[in-house]
């Protein structure tokens, strides 16, 4: 599943990490990281280095299916 730009930006937030720490976590520029939490277009690869980054720091993003919504869990233990 492919996250929303919201989906990694409130991944972000429930794991209490800086913008500049995913940045580095992510390999990726602050400013593309910014530009997606602005919901500015960025390359695709760049997003999905960011949700790789989220998800080996415990995220599991949640496709929608046909009775709910996508959703955003946190492994236990993270």
């Amino acid at each position: 599943m492919q996250a929303s730009y919201d989906f990694l930006r409130a991944a972000r937030v429930l794991l209490d990490i800086s913008a500049k720490d995913l940045a580095k976590m992510a390999g990726v520029s602050k400013r593309s990281l910014v530009r997606i939490e602005s919901r500015e277009p960025v390359r695709l690869d760049t997003s999905m280095r960011v949700q790789k980054a989220l998800e080996q720091a415990g995220i599991q993003f949640v496709p929608e299916t046909a009775t709910d919504g996508p959703a955003i869990r946190i492994r236990k233990g993270v």
